[in-house]
């Protein structure tokens, strides 16, 4: 935070609240159509360093066909805004952008590392990307931002709702029993029980959702063959 001056904060805080009122939580299309999934994953050459690479990965799987990988694309940018709790979309939105624009396939759904309304103005990175690119996004986060909630049951697929100040904002799920359970919001143009469906969708034996893992793992890959 010592590197970003209160004003800033004060105006980006703004913009959270402008982008929040172009929010469709309703859905665009219905789940059981979604079937080209993109997953979307960052990293950093050096975390703790500011500016930094940041290396953004998609990945688009086929739910339906076996989760085959129909294309994925990486891109790197200079980064130098910092890591700040509930403005995680300036730091890696653009980088994540200029992969975005590198896909030849159009995904009917992406699943971001990160939270989509469960956020203090509605705006996580999953909700940030699917307003400015008019998709249709999810947030899986792997720990708690905001929200009141009882811990799920531990078995595969057990969740329990999300609530900010009363209103429902996303669901607490376990996808894989004697695993830490993550968080899942929709982004845009979803609503939040559909978010949970796709999710569930998308996961097999692993905690997290195929899409994103798979990216992860490309992005250690490209990670260790770029040094």
């Amino acid at each position: 935070m010592e590197d970003v001056d209160n004003q800033l904060i004060s105006k980006l805080k703004t913009e959270q609240i402008q982008l929040s009122k172009k929010l469709n939580l309703k859905d665009k299309t219905p789940v059981e159509h979604i079937r080209i999934v993109a997953g979307i994953d960052v990293t950093f050459t050096d975390i703790w360093k500011n500016p930094t690479t940041g290396i953004a990965c998609i990945t688009v799987i086929d739910v339906e066909n076996d989760f085959k990988v129909l294309e994925k694309v990486f891109a790197e940018k200079i980064i130098d805004f910092p890591y700040i709790p509930t403005f995680l979309a300036y730091r890696e939105l653009p980088v994540i952008l200029e992969a975005y624009k590198k896909l030849n396939t159009t995904p009917d759904a992406f699943i971001l590392d990160g939270m989509g309304i469960m956020h203090p103005r509605k705006m996580g990175i999953a909700a940030h990307f699917g307003v400015i690119t008019d998709t249709i996004s999810v947030g899986c986060g792997k720990s708690k931002l905001i929200g009141q909630f009882k811990i799920p049951e531990n078995k595969k697929f057990a969740y329990e709702p999300v609530f900010v100040d009363g209103e429902l904002r996303g669901y607490i799920l376990r996808t894989k029993k004697n695993a830490n359970p993550v968080f899942v919001s929709p982004g845009n143009n979803i609503s939040v029980e559909s978010s949970l469906k796709l999710v569930m969708k998308t996961v097999r034996n692993y905690k997290l959702p195929e899409p994103t893992r798979l990216s992860h793992i490309f992005l250690q890959e490209y990670r260790r063959k770029r040094r």
